[in-house]
């Protein structure tokens, strides 16, 4: 064998095992990044569900919930019953309520705001107030898109 191609074999191994390393470095930040935004995923998934996350609630924090409605008052404000995601179309009764206050700014999808009653099914994006109330920044029509199911887990 040849000086040269003997030199030829050890760049072409020098080569493969960088291209190895690189791979290698890919695939685990790949994995540190799926499962760093998985972890956040399932943090803001117990935030929103959780009824002791929902009691610790402080000024400015946010809060996805979904709700059939109960009661609708004339101060603007909806109560209702809590309910938990079971799959993209079957939600569950948790046996908690909440109140969310709202105005005739806060936007409507889906919908109208005559769609905003009692037995109504909707999403509600809110903000904790200095008040320790919740103030609706958005809310979402699912009356007729969802099923609701009794039970507990």
């Amino acid at each position: 064998m040849s000086s040269a191609t003997l030199q030829n074999s050890r760049s072409n191994s020098r080569t493969a095992s960088l291209w190895i390393v690189a791979l290698v470095l890919l695939a685990v930040l790949s994995l540190f990044a799926m499962w760093r935004s998985m972890g956040r995923a399932m943090q803001m998934k117990a935030e929103t569900t959780s009824s002791s996350s929902f009691a610790q609630l402080k000024e400015g924090d946010e809060v996805k919930l979904v709700l059939e409605i109960t009661a609708v008052a004339a101060s603007a404000s909806l109560e209702g019953n809590r309910l938990e995601k079971q799959t993209e179309t079957v939600y569950r009764r948790t046996g908690q309520t909440a109140k969310i206050a709202y105005d005739a700014a806060t936007p409507i999808l889906m919908g109208k705001p005559a769609d905003v009653n009692a037995g109504a099914v909707v999403h509600v994006t809110a903000k904790m107030g200095r008040d320790q109330a919740l103030h609706a920044t958005q809310i979402v029509i699912l009356t007729g898109y969802v099923q609701i199911q009794d039970g507990t887990k």
